[in-house]
């Protein structure tokens, strides 16, 4: 992966690497990523991981969907 300013990947970087995942930031910098955000967030706390941005990475053949529906 390469990296952005500060050693950080960017976003795109993160959805290409992670594509199908829900992925931790902290600062930055990928902390973890699961399958579902419900195992995300089970491991973080098991780790002891506080004050993460949780996002998800959609898989490379997934629609894009924009608003509400």
């Amino acid at each position: 992966m390469e990296n952005t300013e500060q050693g950080r990947p960017s976003i795109p970087e993160i959805q290409r690497e992670y594509a199908g995942s829900w992925v931790a930031l902290k600062d930055g910098v990928v902390v973890d990523a699961r399958p579902t955000p419900y195992e995300l967030v089970s491991a973080l706390h098991e780790r002891g991981i506080t004050d993460t941005t949780i996002i998800r990475a959609p898989d490379h053949d997934e629609p894009e969907l924009v608003g509400l529906g």
